[in-house]
């Protein structure tokens, strides 16, 4: 037990800074260290044969291992990772890795696991590199598929978001790799959208990777809601992810309350229209707050009382909106 805890003391020094490792999948280690972790968490396990942290470890160091060798897998990692997620079924990074090992012969299987850790664990690193490997093989079977290039382009997109989120100190991700991320993802949604052009959430997330490019980007996004044949909960999430983009990427926020009043219009409850809704409010409260646009923050609040049928509600904003002039003179702004 002395040397598995040692082993894990020495992963945890090196892992601590690095966002979504865990303590055993931090790749600084390297390969010399392997062996003796596969040692040391196997007598481990001699003594302690249910302790999840031993399974778990020996586990992802096992897939390790065989990662390196290449060789086929004999059933004895395969064997582990199950007996590790039995013991943690939550472990959406065993899940993955399970996933892998049973994409050629448990398909449906793997794609259940790939799901549930999607679902559990949508934005940690190493859950989403894994997830990415997994569809990159896939791919490579069904090159035409415009759902798996989808799907890679989502994993690449949230790789992007979590390099832009890094804030701590000494960690800032460079601009040439966050470039080459959304260059990646545009590769693949552009992909997803040639083999598939009705694909709508792979057209939104292209335009959303395009925003360094704002004319491609509102070419898709008219494009989008100029079509007649749209339903109501895609243009539902179009209008949405339109506000978005207007609000955030062309500083347009005029535009941005259209868009997002048109989402809320269509009586779909999901939850493109409580985006929409929050947006609204949002924009609302800090009109208010910044003692500008009171007629509008007025109008917008108003809007959504209606909608929702506070016809009460909605007539005491309709006051306020009434009461202030084209001017938006500032005053302390009066009750809800």
């Amino acid at each position: 037990l002395n040397d598995v805890e040692d082993y894990l003391k020495k992963v945890k020094s090196r892992c601590k800074d690095i966002p979504g490792s865990s303590d055993y999948s931090c790749n600084l280690l390297g390969g010399r260290f392997y062996e003796q972790a596969k040692e040391s968490f196997s007598k481990a396990l001699e003594a302690d044969q249910d302790n999840i942290l031993f399974n778990v470890g020996y586990a992802i160091v096992l897939y390790r291992i065989d990662g390196m060798n290449k060789a086929d897998d004999s059933g004895t990692v395969t064997k582990q990772l199950r007996k590790a997620l039995s013991l943690e079924p939550t472990n959406t990074e065993i899940m993955v890795l399970l996933a892998l090992k049973l994409q050629r012969s448990r398909r449906q299987e793997a794609q259940n696991l790939i799901k549930e850790a999607l679902r559990l664990s949508p934005d940690i690193p190493q859950v989403t590199r894994y997830v990415a490997k997994y569809f990159r093989a896939e791919v490579k079977q069904a090159p035409n598929s415009s759902f798996l290039h989808h799907q890679i382009g989502l994993c690449h997109k949230q790789l992007l978001i979590q390099m832009l989120e890094e804030r701590r100190p000494g960690r800032s991700v460079p601009a040439a790799q966050k470039v080459a991320k959304v260059i990646e993802c545009i590769q693949h949604f552009s992909k997803a959208v040639d083999l598939k052009p009705n694909n709508i959430y792979a057209k939104v997330n292209l335009a959303e990777a395009e925003s360094r490019q704002l004319e491609k980007a509102e070419k898709i996004f008219s494009s989008l809601i100029d079509d007649k044949a749209l339903g109501e909960s895609d243009k539902q999430h179009c209008y949405t992810s339109y506000g978005v983009f207007l609000l955030y990427k062309k500083k347009d926020e005029d535009k941005a309350v259209s868009q997002f009043k048109s989402a809320y219009m269509i009586p779909v409850d999901n939850y493109e229209r409580k985006q929409a809704g929050k947006k609204l409010r949002l924009i609302a409260e800090r009109n208010f707050n910044t003692k500008q646009k009171f007629r509008e923050a007025f109008e917008i609040l108003a809007f959504i009382s209606s909608e929702d049928k506070q016809e009460m509600q909605a007539k005491e904003y309709l006051q306020g909106f009434s009461f202030h002039s084209e001017s938006d003179t500032p005053i302390s702004r009066r009750g809800k």
